[in-house]
């Protein structure tokens, strides 16, 4: 038997909106906190996790987009596009922004799931928009002009979101009409 609490949490954050509220704030304590809120992000993620009805999908599709997630931050890094101060690599809070993420994708974002263009569409404004953010709050930096940067940004987001939504149908069985949200 689930307790009461986990219950609750999971019915919150399996409306649309809750789950849109709880990762937004759970974005901004990681961006603007950084590495000064680590133990509360981490917390903050434990919950968001929690708040999932199916703990091993949840589990398996957060490795999966923030392997791949992590694996184009740390291009982009490494290549000087983005710089985070006071890290070589990319910091601990990114991580766990990219888990977090992982949640909007059978929740929040789950309209984009079957029209691709759509994501590609809503990941090319949103993607460059949340470093656009981060950028301002000084979470990460910028080596290159603003706006080359965004475009690229831009591209690389068109490309991952209908990704990362493929990934999600894989996993839930072709089709993320079974995974109940209301908003």
């Amino acid at each position: 038997m689930m307790p009461y609490w986990r219950a609750r949490l999971i019915q919150l954050n399996n409306t649309t909106v809750g789950n849109a509220l709880a990762f937004n704030g759970f974005w901004a304590l990681a961006c603007i906190g950084q590495d000064a809120a680590l133990p509360f992000t981490i917390a903050a993620l434990v919950i968001l996790v929690l708040a999932t009805p199916d703990l091993g999908k949840t589990s398996l599709l957060a490795a999966r987009v923030a392997t791949i997630g992590l694996l184009v931050d740390i291009v982009l890094t490494r290549s000087e596009i983005f710089v985070f101060s006071n890290h070589a690599f990319v910091p601990l809070w990114l991580v766990l922004l990219w888990l977090g993420f992982s949640t909007t994708l059978v929740r929040s974002l789950k309209f984009l799931n079957r029209h691709l263009l759509l994501a590609a569409l809503f990941g090319a404004i949103g993607g460059p928009s949340s470093y656009f953010a981060g950028h301002r709050f000084g979470a990460v930096e910028f080596g290159y002009e603003l706006i080359p940067t965004l475009l690229l940004l831009a591209v690389i987001w068109a490309c991952l979101l209908p990704l990362f939504f493929t990934l999600a149908r894989q996993l839930y069985n072709e089709d993320l009409a079974h995974v109940s949200v209301h908003t």
